[in-house]
């Protein structure tokens, strides 16, 4: 799980360095005589899966598929050419990805073909409260919804969300005790800075105001980041469901005696 996590954060999350040129220790190693404009219009036509697999060919490679503009360039590309994400249970309790094709006439009776991405561990499953954000899925155990991670079903790499422990000092009679934050999460994406954001939700009782946290997927050691909230809502994340366009989350929610829609800027 270790390596997992390690080559899913260093591949596939962290697209915020504005960095185009390869280190001198790359350049170095690189002799391959095909220009890399070239390789980067050649890699950018090719399934999501083989580049997973290309990045291990070489450290040019592997620099090349990891620059953000590549990243801008390759999901451009891939937004043109939609897709349906599937999950099904198997009987052993495993979670199966699928990906289709989205037919572009609705009308038309062509047949589809499925593609089988990698099986997830048995333990987790999709959450209720996330959606899909450029082929990442947030997933939680099945028993323990505060154990959450990251998923990308094309490379079947997993990212484990660091827990988030806060200390509740309204609890009297006793010594304040940390106890973990009940709330829904979102995932979201930063178009600016290149970066994936977790947006976990504290909704406090009585009329205290909420507090959230923003979780930002970088190198390093991750942390929440708390951000206050002088609205006390209530979010309906299985009624409404959720979105992020440009940066802003967008889900349902409960405002005193009225329903309404929550934005959240990510960035």
């Amino acid at each position: 799980m270790e390596k997992l996590e390690q080559q899913f954060s260093e591949n596939l999350l962290i697209t915020s360095t504005s960095e185009t040129q390869p280190p001198k220790s790359v350049r170095e190693h690189y002799s391959d005589p095909i220009p890399v404009d070239l390789l980067v219009e050649i890699f950018s036509r090719v399934p999501a899966d083989s580049i997973a697999r290309f990045r291990c060919v070489s450290k040019f490679w592997g620099y090349i598929l990891g620059r953000p503009d590549f990243t801008e360039l390759f999901l451009t590309k891939s937004s043109t050419r939609p897709r349906l994400l599937f999950t099904l249970t198997a009987d052993d309790g495993k979670l199966l990805f699928y990906s289709s094709p989205q037919p572009q006439n609705p009308d038309d009776n062509s047949t589809v073909v499925a593609t089988r991405y990698h099986t997830s561990s048995y333990t987790y499953f999709p959450s209720w409260y996330s959606n899909k954000i450029l082929g990442l899925v947030l997933l939680h155990k099945t028993y323990n919804r505060k154990v959450r991670l990251i998923c990308n079903p094309v490379t079947g790499d997993f990212l484990t969300l660091p827990k988030l422990l806060v200390e509740d000092k309204t609890i009297t009679g006793v010594e304040a005790r940390a106890k973990a934050i009940n709330g829904g999460i979102h995932l979201g994406y930063d178009p600016i800075r290149k970066q994936f954001k977790v947006l976990r939700m504290n909704l406090s009782c009585g009329e205290r105001p909420n507090t959230h946290h923003v979780l930002t997927l970088e190198y390093g050691k991750r942390l929440w980041r708390s951000i206050g909230c002088k609205y006390h809502f209530i979010e309906n994340g299985r009624k409404f469901g959720e979105v992020c366009i440009n940066g802003v989350l967008y889900f349902g929610a409960v405002l005193g005696r009225y329903w309404v829609i929550v934005c959240f800027d990510v960035r």
